[in-house]
């Protein structure tokens, strides 16, 4: 299954993932995780007064993450824990720069993620997934509250061998 939901206290938002992408990079001297997740816009299964219609489409995504593996098959049963959706580093001049890591896009706006834990295995098709489980400010009406979102998703692209995990 390929969703998105966000735990709203008046209702859960239920998005369908259209497009998804997980890499391992290099990024100077690191490797890093990079991970894609868009939505579409289909609301067909979204009642008429939900907060969702205002908001129909968004993406997910984790950028420049360091993270100690070779290649996108060494994530299989790999638990990787963001805290923070940003972080201050050096860049190569040795001034200080902020680095953002996890953020949601909704309605062209950005917002960080926060307390986000990533679980990846590949499923009997041997096709990598991952679940997702973070916070987010709620972009619904930016009280200043967080919103616990949850995201199943496979990464359709990446097929495995068996014989690479024995």
């Amino acid at each position: 299954m390929k969703t998105i939901k966000f735990f709203h206290s008046d209702e859960t938002l239920n998005y369908k993932i259209e497009k998804s992408l997980c890499k391992v990079v290099f990024q100077g001297n690191k490797k890093c995780l990079l991970v894609e997740i868009h939505s579409n816009d289909d609301l067909e299964h979204v009642e008429a007064d939900s907060l969702q219609n205002e908001f129909p489409q968004l993406s997910l995504f984790i950028d420049d993450f360091p993270l100690d593996v070779e290649s996108v098959e060494q994530l299989n049963g790999k638990k990787v824990s963001i805290p923070y959706g940003f972080a201050e580093e050096e860049d190569e001049d040795g001034d200080p720069v902020d680095v953002y890591y996890t953020s949601l896009n909704v309605s062209e706006e950005d917002y960080e993620t926060v307390n986000n834990e990533l679980t990846f295995s590949v499923n009997d098709k041997g096709i990598l997934t991952l679940n997702w489980k973070g916070e987010v400010q709620d972009f619904t009406n930016n009280d200043g509250g967080d919103l616990p979102f949850e995201v199943d998703c496979t990464f359709e692209e990446f097929e495995f061998n068996e014989d690479d995990f024995e």
